[in-house]
């Protein structure tokens, strides 16, 4: 094995950079570059001192315990089938800590190496999903969340969180022009991408680390005048996104505060006008008009089929039931459902109904104003009629409100690795709250963590948590600061550690960031 001894170092740099790639252009590349890592630890010999390393290294040990908890968790488990696949998903919060200890720490300058093949890989990815959008690949785009071409676009976001972060990073420390260019150029781009293509998950989870960072250097700061700025920055940005979000309830309140359309007998034309008013759609608004009244059904199909080439009993391209958006359309608009309003209607209001657009007051809003509107309408439909089905914020408090029921019944151990889903699955039928095509578990990985082991388990996942950050300090270091806040962030929407990418997303730059070469950032 002359040859692997010889080039081992570059090997092991080269299985990172296949990881790092992988993470936004390829998932088998994950998977090949932590294979190929596991043959070059085998081949590279000296077993016995290797594994020696490991287990006289606490914060190995500590990094891989939390794999540890899975497999314990198999003692109260039922579904064997569930918690072997959970097994096997999450091997990599125990076999990277594993691996990577047993080699030398990354130098920084190994580091600004994988991160710019890491940067490399999310822009990439970033053009080509620019290039999808503008037709290059002549495909009919509605959601721009599809746009992300290699894995979910939530955690696309925080892989471009994380890149933003790095990107400005070495665009401070560097000191010669080219590379100082190429890092702000890839700052600029990251940003103006993640709001090209409203990533909300990344744009969150971007702005409370900015907010992050800021605190933290500014308090850090000995200057009394800089500590009080850094506070007094924050308390205003956080301020003014408070106001923001109440601006644009209130907006949204004003489009409901409207006298809703009387109902009338017969359209203009002379069709007799159809009212629900004992269904379960019966309440159903938008702005302040209600859906199911005041339609002539025949007029409008007639209207309609002239003017679109999507037929009226089809499907928009968000495939849902087209008649119901154009229902919903027209309602916005304070208007009969009559043939009357589908002439009045616009080529680009035909056009964004048939992409699925449901109000026309979208058309007008921002991603994020878009967005709030969307959670506003979800919040009434809830609070009002107890409607959660299809309704992403909603739906996340639905299960939320399942998982503590769930952990009150098995509080001090949980259902176990297997059980989760079958325990939300039991606790959602008993509830009737939600259709079963909705029934998930929780989409918060604090939550899930509590509901599968309990509050033990629970307890130690948030010391597995903090522990790099408080006994490491590893606050002190500038990108640990931000992937770590990027990371528990999006636990709290999101069941980040429960998917390949997520999950090596995680245990991939926690353990690179916690072993490689001490040295204070920033």
């Amino acid at each position: 094995m002359i040859f692997v001894s010889t080039y081992s170092r570059n090997m092991y740099l080269f299985f990172l950079m296949f990881i790092a790639v992988g993470l936004s252009l390829s998932k088998p590349l994950i998977t090949l570059g932590e294979l190929c890592l596991g043959a070059l630890w085998l081949l590279e010999g000296n077993h016995i001192e290797k594994i020696k390393r490991f287990f006289t290294n606490k914060t190995a040990l500590i990094l891989c315990s939390v794999y540890l908890l899975t497999l314990l968790g198999l003692i109260n488990t039922s579904n064997f089938d569930f918690a072997f696949d959970d097994i096997r998903r999450k091997l990599p919060l125990f076999v990277l800590p594993f691996l990577i200890v047993s080699f030398k720490p990354l130098t920084n300058k190994e580091l600004r190496l994988i991160f710019s093949v890491y940067v490399g890989g999310v822009i990439i990815a970033s053009l080509w999903s620019v290039f999808v959008m503008v037709g290059g690949l002549n495909e009919v785009i509605i959601d721009k969340r599809d746009l992300s071409r290699f894995n979910s676009h939530i955690r696309f976001g925080l892989e471009v969180s994380l890149a933003i972060f790095g990107a400005l990073y070495y665009a401070v420390k560097t000191k010669d022009k080219k590379q100082k260019i190429k890092w702000v150029l890839s700052f600029v781009w990251l940003v103006s991408f993640l709001f090209l293509l409203n990533l909300i998950t990344g744009i969150v989870v971007t702005a409370f680390t900015f907010l992050v960072l800021i605190f933290y250097y500014g308090i850090k700061n000995y200057k009394i005048i800089i500590k009080l700025s850094s506070v007094t920055v924050v308390i205003a940005i956080v301020l003014s996104i408070v106001l923001y979000i109440k601006s644009c309830h209130k907006e949204y309140l004003s489009f409901n505060d409207v006298e809703a359309l009387p109902m009338q007998e017969y359209s203009p034309k002379g069709e007799k006008l159809f009212h629900d008013t004992i269904s379960a759609n019966s309440f159903r608004m938008e702005n302040g008009n209600y859906i199911y009244r005041n339609i002539a059904i025949k007029e409008i199909e007639k209207a309609w089929n002239r003017r679109s080439k999507i037929n009226f009993n089809g499907f928009d391209n968000k495939r849902q039931q087209i008649r119901f958006t154009i229902l919903r359309f027209i309602t916005s608009q304070g208007k009969l459902k009559t043939e009357k309003a589908i002439n009045e209607l616009t080529s680009e209001e035909i056009k964004a109904i048939e992409n699925g657009i449901s109000n026309f007051r979208y058309l007008d809003m921002n991603g994020i104003e878009l967005r709030l509107h969307k959670i506003f309408w979800e919040m009434e439909m809830y609070n009002k009629y107890n409607v959660a089905d299809g309704h992403s914020v909603m739906l996340r408090w639905v299960y939320w409100k399942t998982a503590f029921n769930i952990i009150q019944d098995n509080m001090l151990i949980g259902v176990g690795t297997g059980d989760v889903q079958d325990a939300f699955n039991e606790e959602h039928q008993q509830q009737n709250i939600i259709s079963e095509k909705y029934w998930r578990r929780a989409h918060n990985q604090y939550i899930t963590y509590f509901v599968t082991f309990g509050i033990l388990g629970g307890l130690y996942f948030l010391f597995f948590l903090l522990y790099p950050i408080f006994a490491l300090k590893q606050y002190q270091d500038y990108i640990y600061l931000c992937f770590i806040s990027i990371s528990m962030l999006s636990m709290l929407t999101e069941d980040t550690l429960e998917t390949q990418v997520g999950i090596t997303f995680f245990a991939y730059f926690n353990t690179l960031l916690i072993f490689k070469k001490r040295k204070n950032s920033f």
